[in-house]
């Protein structure tokens, strides 16, 4: 790391996380499983992620700006919005455009949509960051030797992206791509 990166304050942005080794090459991101309860390590970052668009945006936010983090371990329950699902399906179909907005290609989510970050962002993070799917998995123990497993080059530099603050108004944002999908569905019915 050059000196600027050693000053910079990191993580970048807020969540329900906790660090750990910051030398270490791996984030774990536990999805709606309690990562505290399961006694994990060597992990740089270890955090829930509830929602497929701020949540995982805060995730490509904050892995982005530590370049040890070459891998993201998705393990423990889904959530009700499906963002284990929406990070595979990133991982495997990255988005698509349309009308300005971002979305998720493959997600089964209600809102898979990634604008609050640059597209290089999420361009970067698909080409530097290996994405093990352990989705559904809560055995602290396999996902610990997948942890362990995960080794590689550090990154070349972080990459530090700004986001704006989410709060519980964030969503409104998407309140008529909601009522648009909530339309289709009762009309195909």
């Amino acid at each position: 790391m050059n000196q600027e990166q050693n000053n910079m304050e990191w993580p970048v942005t807020s969540g329900d996380y906790e660090i750990g080794d910051t030398n270490s090459s791996v984030a774990v991101v536990t999805l709606a499983s309690d990562y505290t309860a399961w006694g994990l390590k060597n992990y740089t970052i270890c955090g829930t992620c509830f929602t497929e668009n701020f949540g995982i945006e805060k995730i490509i936010t904050n892995v982005l700006a530590n370049p040890n983090i070459n891998c993201l371990v998705v393990c423990g329950a889904e959530s009700a919005h499906r963002a284990g699902q929406s990070l595979i399906s990133l991982a495997e179909n990255g988005v698509s455009t349309m009308a300005g907005s971002r979305k998720i290609a493959g997600s089964n989510s209600p809102l898979p949509y990634l604008n609050e970050i640059p597209m290089t962002a999420i361009s970067r993070f698909l080409r530097e960051i290996k994405i093990i799917d352990l989705v559904g998995n809560k055995d602290p123990a396999a996902i610990q030797k997948v942890i362990d497993s995960c080794t590689g080059q550090k990154r070349s530099e972080a990459h530090i992206i700004s986001m704006p603050e989410i709060n519980e108004n964030s969503w409104k944002k998407y309140e008529k791509l909601v009522k648009q999908n909530v339309m289709s569905k009762i009309k195909k019915r």
